[in-house]
């Protein structure tokens, strides 16, 4: 019985032993594929030709900022990736691979696609729906835009819109130093944070759990009215111009709206 056991134990201390060494071994192999980079697409456009910009990615992680001329670059260590660009009546549409996911799971975790979209003017209107990847728009100026992402943090930085509705399932939203005539902004779990708020301009905030931060930095309100309505979420106005939630005569109505989250205007 003895020697039963010992040689149990031996034959399972092998297999630990070769199974050790494999996965050794496949660690060194994923490391070098996630160092292995690739521009698996790159084209310029004719900037005449787009007015408005459509995007549904996957996978994909985006960014949208000021260029010379319009291109489209996408990089990643993902063989499998495939970025789809056409132009129909002036939207130029992108979408990545729906046959073969864009992420790679691997010993190191996931691998996104990172695709970056240079836009040399101003764009009539703009519609992005990401599920997995993270949004960066940095210093673009659009008429209309439409920005949702699932879980990928959403970011917004130095850049205009007439009229700005972005929205989010459990990713933060971050709109730093842009501007816009009329906001909308909505989230379930994650934070809404705006930092340098234009300020007297009609926003419209609601969140479930999600805490909201605005912040009106150097550009004080003169002519706005707070309007906060939670079911148990508290309001915190740090703000000595909004203590009594309205300056001026209130034209221009921020609403607030939140389930549990809570609210800093500063």
């Amino acid at each position: 019985m003895r020697k039963v056991l010992i040689f149990t134990f031996i034959i399972g201390l092998v297999i630990t032993v070769v199974c050790a060494i494999g996965t050794i071994k496949q660690f060194k192999i994923e490391q070098e594929k996630a160092k292995d980079v690739t521009t698996n697409f790159n084209k310029s456009y004719e900037e005449s030709d787009i007015k408005a910009l459509k995007v549904s990615f996957e996978h994909s992680n985006l960014t949208v900022k000021h260029g010379d001329k319009f291109n489209i670059t996408s990089k990643g260590s993902n063989e499998q990736t495939k970025i789809n660009a056409q132009i129909s009546k002036g939207d130029l549409k992108l979408t990545d691979n729906d046959s073969a996911s864009n992420i790679n799971l691997s010993l190191l975790g996931f691998k996104k696609n990172d695709v970056v979209v240079t836009v040399p003017k101003h764009l009539k209107s703009m519609k992005i729906d990401s599920s997995n990847g993270s949004i960066d728009l940095n210093n673009i100026e659009v008429e209309q835009a439409n920005i949702y992402s699932d879980v990928g943090k959403l970011a917004i930085k130095d850049s205009k819109y007439n009229k700005l509705n972005a929205s989010s399932d459990v990713a933060d939203i971050l709109v730093e130093k842009s501007k816009y005539n009329q906001g909308q902004f909505e989230t379930d779990t994650g934070q809404l944070t705006i930092e340098d708020m234009p300020m007297d301009k009609p926003t419209n905030v609601e969140t479930d759990t999600g805490d909201v931060v605005l912040n009106y930095g150097g550009a004080q309100p003169k002519n706005t009215l707070i309007d906060f309505n939670s079911d148990i979420g508290d309001l915190n106005i740090e703000n000595s111009k909004l203590k009594d939630k309205k300056i001026g005569n209130g034209e221009n109505l921020v609403k607030i709206v939140t389930d549990t989250g809570d609210t800093t205007i500063k």
